[in-house]
């Protein structure tokens, strides 16, 4: 959610700076102090408009979001700004490259896509997903991981709605 993606506020943080003001310090002042910038605390999007150096902003899996958060993201995208109402307007210092994946569980607004170059990724040969299944499982008999890939691309081959992916090998 857009907590989650731009920013929050560390209410534990605040929370004791207001238990340690005075009991004398009106609310004016206690307020101006626990919005500032050492009580945020940045989520990615906002860690990557903010960067001083270029970045990559990898936003994985797009298709799970909902159409709110779709939406804020392209309005943030469009500028590279956030706006935090108790600290003003994040610029960005440059332009961070920004990658959206999707495994298509739902259909992307047509803002989004009028935005996007595509690159449609099919699966890999059957050797390249041995080599895939043999880094992250090295002691899997070699038979067994051309046997489970050949087994996996036949269950790709049914009529699914959602084949299995590199990671379910």
């Amino acid at each position: 959610d857009e907590a989650k993606a731009l920013y929050e506020w560390n209410y534990r943080k605040q929370l004791l700076r207001i238990q340690a003001e005075a009991s004398g310090t009106g609310w004016s002042d206690v307020q101006d102090d626990i919005f500032g910038e050492e009580f945020l605390l940045e989520r990615p999007l906002m860690t990557a408009i903010a960067s001083p150096e270029p970045v990559v902003l990898l936003i994985d899996e797009i298709d799970k979001t909902d159409q709110e958060f779709e939406a804020m993201l392209l309005e943030i995208l469009s500028d590279f700004q956030i706006s935090i109402p108790e600290l003003g307007t994040v610029s960005a210092k440059s332009h961070p490259v920004v990658l959206l994946t999707s495994n298509n569980s739902r259909e992307l607004t047509e803002a989004l896509k009028r935005r996007c170059l595509y690159l449609w990724l099919d699966y890999p040969s059957a050797e390249r997903e041995i080599e895939i299944i043999r880094l992250h499982a090295p002691d899997v008999d070699e038979q067994l991981a051309a046997r489970l890939v050949e087994v996996v691309d036949m269950v790709r081959e049914l009529d699914l709605k959602k084949p299995p992916s590199i990671s379910e090998s």
